[in-house]
């Protein structure tokens, strides 16, 4: 079978499995889709639409830093479409245009285990389709990032140039998932065989493709709570994979419409199934791969071992004491056990069933997994007007959660970025990693209902499951009270040095890369906005430098009595450093493209003239 043929044959059925939101312009909606990923995207899209780069998000965790997430994917091209494209459109064909990368990829990397054709294909379209890896798709940046990884090992093995290579490397990384695009580097370097001067090509040159996305990540989580064991060990292991769900890659699951199956041990990956079939082909290439199967079994034993996480005291201690917390949920490694024993598939199939045959298996294959990942589909309408209240709350100060149970109304507790539709301001944040001494600051306040704490954070909005004696309330939806406090500091205030009185500034105005203050000063004092003291701002007074104050981990200067204008500005080191080396990567990855090519041309000429 031609690569293109294949090729075709995987968007055609990635296609069919995706037509249904396209045609009634509706979105996937289960779990994080809803008020995590699209918020996410739709916030990042409009920015870029209005021509600004989104350093900075000021709505949420009393500001945090936004580009240098990788999961919003500003300099990942895939991403740009939702810029030009309507949002409900783009958001599926994002999902889409990974599907099918990913099946190809699988189909390239399956295609060097066996003959070109039905095995290949058959396992290529499993991996794609199949519950472990469809269930990431509400977890975009993880499905985006894996979808990568088949295309790294088929370069790894097929010797395919270092420059390619590392673009692809680059690339899993810009997709916005640190911990598979990790692992994928791995995989690349384990099984590359080309010598050590051509892993530290490849390993240099993906470094500084993604510079400008990696640096600001890694100065993130330098301070963040995934550093020197900020992450709880409860949240660490959560969703760890017991040995028993493991069992259920071959038992068909009987969900209806509800894709959270009770008799799983863990709920990241919400459908653990692969197919009887799949694991009867696997079984078969385990004897039939001899060698060859060695790489696929040992990758298998030790996601099960990882994935286990807490279940298994060894490995939970060896990953709990690592300086940086690489990654929570291990049942996200599932994906990758899966693709080894959908490559040990391949192998079985196409040495057990001859080739016209294989094109059924196949389509048999592909049409077992897609039955059971129905429920992972659902979709409806996109609303960005989720969250129940009147867009003034959370406008004019920050919402504070307090006594959130644990099952929730996401809407009416506007969980995740739900905030960002409407630019409320958010105490809190749900992104993968945030400041390890707010988070401590926050989840204080929030345990200990510290009145004066609460006040300085600036929370004007109270949410609680119940009304609250110290506060007024204003709103409520099904079983949620909504406070106001009156007495909250606002987002910028000033304080003079001699009577320590608080109050308003008379102008405040955000943008993603700069906040602007106009005071009238009564006195000399400090004037204070309550966003977070990141690395990376400078403060000016009327055009002048000045010298920035951290204040109860907030932003503060001090300025001299009368009206001054405070431009507060976000220019993190890590990000231009990026910037050079990413540039100067992509120069180097054209130029030495286009000498090679004037090469050509030269000696086609000479080699012309002499023939002349």
């Amino acid at each position: 079978m031609k690569r293109r043929w294949a090729f075709a044959i995987i968007a055609v059925l990635a296609l069919a499995v995706f037509a249904p939101p396209l045609l009634r312009n509706e979105v996937f909606s289960i779990r994080d889709h809803g008020d995590y990923f699209q918020p996410l995207r739709w916030f990042t899209a409009n920015e870029l639409r209005q021509g600004r780069l989104p350093l900075w998000n000021s709505y949420s965790a009393s500001g945090e830093p936004w580009l240098a997430n990788p999961q919003t994917g500003v300099f990942y091209p895939p991403t740009w479409i939702f810029v030009v494209l309507p949002f409900t459109v783009a958001y599926t064909l994002y999902l889409f245009i990974h599907v099918v990368l990913l099946g190809c990829g699988a189909y390239l990397l399956f295609a060097r285990l066996t003959r070109p054709g039905g095995a290949a294909l058959a396992a290529a379209l499993t991996l794609t389709f199949c519950g472990p890896v469809m269930s990431l798709l509400d977890v975009s940046n993880n499905l985006t990032t894996f979808a990568w990884l088949p295309l790294i090992l088929w370069c790894a093995l097929a010797g395919v140039s270092a420059r390619v290579s590392a673009v692809a490397i680059a690339m899993s990384f810009l997709a916005g998932e640190p911990f598979f695009a990790a692992v994928g580097a791995l995989l690349f370097a384990v099984v590359r065989r080309r010598g050590a001067r051509d892993l530290i090509d490849v390993a240099l040159t993906s470094f500084a493709l993604s510079s400008i996305q990696l640096l600001p990540f890694l100065s993130m989580v330098a301070g963040s709570d995934r550093a020197n064991g900020g992450v709880p060990r409860a949240t660490m292991f959560s969703d760890s994979m017991p040995l028993a769900d493991w069992l259920r890659i071959v038992i068909p699951p009987n969900l209806g419409a509800n894709p959270l199956d009770p008799r799983l041990g863990q709920h990241f990956i919400l459908i653990v199934y692969v197919g009887m079939l799949t694991v009867a082909f696997a079984l078969i290439g385990v004897i039939a791969g001899r060698k060859r199967a060695i790489g696929w079994i040992s990758l298998i034993v030790v996601c099960v071992l990882i994935g286990m996480g807490d279940r298994l005291t060894p490995v939970a201690e060896l990953l709990a004491r690592l300086p940086v917390t690489l990654f929570r949920y291990p049942a996200r490694v599932v994906p990758l056990a899966v693709l080894a024993i959908c490559a040990l598939a391949a192998i079985g199939c196409d040495r057990v069933i001859p080739g016209r045959w294989q094109f059924a298996i196949a389509v048999v294959m592909f049409a077992d997994v897609v039955l059971q990942i129905q429920p992972l589909l659902i979709t409806s309408k996109f609303n960005p007007h989720r969250v129940p209240y009147a867009a003034s709350i959370g406008r004019d100060a920050k919402i504070l959660r307090i006594d959130q149970p644990a099952v929730f109304d996401r809407d009416g507790w506007i969980s995740g970025y739900l905030n960002l539709y409407d630019r409320r301001f958010d105490a809190s944040t749900p992104a993968p990693l945030f400041s390890q001494g707010y988070a401590a600051y926050v989840q204080s306040i929030q345990s200990r209902h510290d009145r004066a704490a609460i006040d300085a954070l600036s929370a004007g909005y109270i949410l609680a499951p119940r009304a609250l004696a110290l506060f007024q309330p204003v709103a409520a939806h099904d079983g949620i009270v909504v406070h106001r406090n009156s007495a909250g500091f606002p987002l910028a205030f000033f304080r003079d040095d001699l009577t320590h009185r608080i109050g308003s500034v008379k102008s405040l105005a955000f943008t993603p890369a700069s906040v602007f203050i106009d005071v009238d000063m009564p006195a000399d004092g400090e004037v204070i906005l309550t966003q977070q003291a990141a690395p990376g701002w400078h403060v000016t007074v009327d055009g002048r430098e000045a010298t920035s104050q951290e204040i109860s981990l907030f932003r503060g200067v001090h300025v001299a009595r009368g009206s001054h204008a405070i431009k507060w500005s976000y220019r993190p080191l890590p990000l231009f450093i990026g910037v050079i080396l990413s540039f100067a990567a992509l120069a180097r990855l054209f130029l030495s493209n286009w000498f090679v090519k004037r090469s050509g041309r030269i000696n086609f000429l000479r080699t012309s003239r002499k023939n002349a």
